[in-house]
């Protein structure tokens, strides 16, 4: 049953088309009449009728202004309009707007207005069909889609013991097929930037941006998300096209919008062409291997593998530990030495750049060091609220994409302590705490007391022991058997001193006490401890 509205602001030709023929006999139903054209579009908007039939000439809104305002809101349903002779040339106007006829009202007879709304039943049908048509084949086109994103994520995300079926229609999409794994990071580096980015939205913003690049350079495509900041393209450029270079121009345009929109730039690694797709797992193999000359080549952006093969055979994994770099560390913490702690991270970055460590090791060693540091420094870096967790850190190092990257973060993060130590060596207070722990690290073999301490400061012992507890979170006593502890435990590891001489040489008045103070400070005897060293160096 087709649905009508009937519009026009003269009532008795309302009533009169209303009664002029038998509505239900030809499939067709009033739903509403309105006297305006204003009235008219709330009618429309709520009823949502199949076929309108309305005035040319209204107050408020005539039938030509009803026509433009139902086509801005997307409104699809037949028009046929009454007019009177005199507004033929309105008439033809309303046709070429869409109209589907035209009835003169004097001359209005039953024959001529079924001859109308059959030529508006046939439009209605048009359009049905038209609408299926365009949701069969988004539906076809998503279920296409759908198809190959679980054919591929099977093969190359989900690999098991037992061979993935190639779907021929898939096959014959893909002729030549390539595989481009991309790797997105920030275009600026700094050390503890306030938002990390959040790759999952922005993905979801580029799926549709990359598909409208990739219809201009690649035949087929599907995209997967094997992690939060990668991409990996399956992707087959158009038969007319040279291969290589649509594959760069399309990694280039992917770039262009990544820094445009979100500062961000990307790492492309692309592998070797693939008749079958069966080898699809090799591609990416070499697609890994092509994006990892980018981790280590900060010059390079997009890597084909077959141009960088020989650059491809890197040193072995090997061990990388910078731990021996800690102590040095501690101690341009304990003095404030902002120069000393500069010229430890320019060491660290001469490692980096020597050794070429591996990003996992590379990310862990900076996470090392960080929360040493951080733990070294753990009043003044809560006070000061501007150094994240460690976590964060983890997270916003796994972003980076290359070795220069990595040293790029280091030298931020360097900048970031050298100015914290040297605000710290302003503060009074901490300059007080300084000075005791330098005293007792170049006292440490004498018997060291809070009084000795307070009277080579010239401040009162009370002072002294409130202003250090506040600042260390220990006593004075407590931090001076520390470095105490820490120095037996290395002339311990020699093995050139039994215990009651190591005793004597750190201070302490007996081998009884010393054992006493080192079991509290490690947990164990001196003697549990020497044999544990022992071993070590079996």
């Amino acid at each position: 049953m087709y649905r009508i509205i009937l519009i026009d602001d003269e009532p008795l030709i309302l009533a009169g088309i209303a009664s002029l023929i038998c509505w239900e006999e030809h499939d067709c139903c009033i739903v509403g009449r309105a006297t305006n054209g204003h009235a008219a579009i709330d009618l429309i908007l709520d009823t949502k009728p199949d076929i309108v039939i309305t005035d040319i000439r209204m107050p408020v809104m005539d039938g030509l202004e009803l026509i433009q305002a139902c086509k801005e809101k997307n409104c699809e349903f037949a028009f046929i309009f009454l007019t009177n002779l005199e507004d033929f040339q309105l008439a033809k106007q309303a046709v070429h707007l869409g109209a589907i006829d035209y009835l003169v009202k004097l001359d209005l007879q039953p024959q001529a207005l079924v001859q109308a709304l059959d030529k508006a039943k046939e439009y209605c049908s048009r359009l049905e069909s038209h609408n299926n048509r365009i949701l069969y084949n988004l539906l076809l086109k998503d279920s296409q889609e759908q198809l190959e994103r679980n054919f591929f994520s099977q093969l190359l995300l989900s690999p098991s013991e037992n061979e993935v079926a190639v779907n021929p229609e898939i096959a014959a999409r893909y002729p030549a097929a390539y595989i481009i794994l991309f790797q997105m990071k920030p275009e600026q580096i700094l050390f503890g930037q306030t938002e990390a980015y959040d790759f999952s939205f922005i993905s979801s913003q580029l799926l549709d941006v990359i598909s409208g690049i990739a219809s201009r350079y690649l035949q087929s495509h599907t995209i997967l998300m094997p992690q939060k900041d990668t991409m990996l393209l399956i992707v087959s450029p158009k038969p007319e096209c040279d291969n290589e270079k649509a594959l760069s121009d399309f990694c280039t345009k992917i770039n262009v919008t990544l820094g445009t929109y979100f500062a961000l730039t990307a790492l492309f690694g692309i592998s070797r062409k693939k008749a079958e797709l069966s080898l699809l797992p090799e591609a990416l193999a070499e697609a890994k291997s092509a994006l990892n000359c980018c981790y280590y080549d900060s010059s390079l952006h997009i890597v084909f593998y077959h141009h960088q093969k020989h650059k491809l055979h890197l040193p072995a994994e090997r061990e990388f530990n910078i731990n021996f770099l800690k102590k040095s560390m501690s101690a341009a913490v304990l003095e404030n030495d902002s120069q000393g702690l500069k010229e430890i991270f320019h060491a660290l970055s001469d490692l980096f750049t020597q050794y070429k460590p591996a990003k996992t090791q590379a990310v862990s060693a900076c996470i090392n060091i960080y929360t040493y540091l951080h733990d070294l420094l753990q009043n003044e870096i809560s006070e000061s609220g501007t150094f994240p967790y460690s976590m964060d850190i983890a997270e916003q190092l796994a972003q980076l994409g290359s070795l220069d990257d990595i040293l790029a973060w280091l030298n931020s993060f360097c900048e970031k302590m050298c100015t914290l130590l040297s605000d710290r060596k302003e503060k009074r207070s901490d300059k007080l705490v300084y000075m005791a722990k330098r005293y007792i690290h170049e006292h440490y073999k004498e018997k060291l007391t809070l009084s000795d301490i307070a009277d080579h400061l010239k401040i009162s012992s009370g002072h002294l022991s409130s202003t250090f507890s506040r600042y260390m979170n220990q006593t004075v006593s407590d931090y001076i058997a520390e470095v105490k502890i820490g120095h037996a435990k290395e002339l311990i590891d020699s093995g050139q001193y039994l215990i009651y001489e190591i005793a004597d040489m750190l201070g302490f008045e007996n081998a009884y006490y010393f054992s006493k103070v080192f079991k509290k400070v490690t947990g164990m005897s001196p003697k549990n401890y020497e044999c544990l060293s022992k071993m070590k160096h079996i």
